[in-house]
């Protein structure tokens, strides 16, 4: 259960960012404890990118952060298709605890169509014993200790659903979060042995959202990665045609519903690309854009931070650096 940190100084400000497998007897609801310590220069607006794998957000001491959509200092963030926007009121610390489908199910109940890019309250959701883990978070000593009080409070929650994900579901989840929009929904059915409907359901019933929403997060997450390694100025088509998506319309559409903003606005953004404990699958990023509260900064003059140690992009396509 080794201790990771990692630190990024930049233009816009400051972050450290920590993590840590969860206790051994958790690891099968618990992925990964990963935690944010932001320093912002100026105001700015932090956009959270879709993850394959649910989680429950906790602030650490700090409860004046303003989301978009609203939200509060504790939140379930299940399956979403869009990204979760906020802005920190000043310096801001916030933890993340990455749960396993079986987890989400075990803790939430075989109901996740429930967290569908909502932010429900996790006290309201989990009950009493998280009620005063912000506060506690606050007062640990160390992001070490902070992250034994996760284990502590992981180990006491009640379990809602004593089920496992049933195996065919937990194969064509797995298979989507790593192979995308590559794999058709009929082929991945019959593969299951399960009608369409049926995958369908039980997709809604497990993981929040149907099997193609799935696939177009993951296809919009190696774009995005191939996005942030890419040379300025790569032409939207190219990117588009590598990536899977029909066109460059559709690439824009894809890239605008899930972030508000098109792949040359993302490309200028300064991007995180955060690795984790899962594999490559798993990963997601934060983008750094300027609060609508603030003129927006001039284009071309924000700084991109290297990727997280051990990132690695989709494949670009042939000439763009690997």
């Amino acid at each position: 259960m080794a201790l990771s940190t990692r630190r990024y100084a930049q233009p816009w400000g400051r972050i450290l960012v920590a993590s840590r497998r969860p206790h051994p007897a958790l690891r099968d609801t618990v992925v990964e404890y990963r935690a944010f310590a932001i320093d912002p220069a100026r105001r700015l607006a932090w956009l959270e990118t879709p993850m394959a794998l649910p989680a429950i957000y906790l602030s650490i001491g700090e409860t004046g952060r303003r989301y978009h959509p609203p939200g509060c200092p504790t939140a379930v963030y299940a399956a979403r298709t869009s990204a979760l926007r906020f802005v920190p009121p000043g310096p801001w610390e916030g933890a993340q605890v990455m749960l396993t489908l079986d987890g989400a199910n075990r803790l939430l109940g075989p109901r996740l169509w429930e967290f569908a890019d909502v932010l429900p309250d996790a006290r309201d959701v989990l009950g009493r014993r998280l009620r005063d883990v912000p506060e506690r978070l606050a007062l640990a000593a160390s992001w070490e200790a902070r992250f034994a009080v996760l284990d502590e409070v992981f180990l006491g929650l009640d379990v809602s659903y004593e089920g496992r994900v049933p195996a065919p579901l937990a194969w064509a989840w797995e298979r989507l979060v790593h192979d995308g929009d590559g794999t058709r929904i009929a082929d991945l059915a019959r593969e299951t042995g399960w009608s369409r409907r049926r995958l369908q359901q039980a997709f809604q019933r497990h993981v929040g959202v149907a099997p193609r929403d799935v696939a177009s997060m993951t296809r919009f997450r190696r774009t995005l990665e191939t996005l942030v390694r890419a040379p300025a100025g790569l032409p939207h088509a190219v990117l588009a045609a590598h990536c899977g998506y029909y066109d460059q319309s559709h690439l824009i559409r894809e890239f605008k519903a899930v972030t508000g903003l098109t792949p040359g606005a993302l490309s200028a953004a300064p991007v995180l690309v955060h690795p984790a404990a899962g594999g490559a699958a798993y990963r997601h990023a934060s983008v750094v854009v300027d609060d609508p509260g603030e003129p927006p900064a001039p284009a071309g003059t924000a700084a991109r931070p290297p990727d997280a140690p051990g990132a690695r992009a989709a494949p670009p396509p042939a000439g763009l650096p690997r």
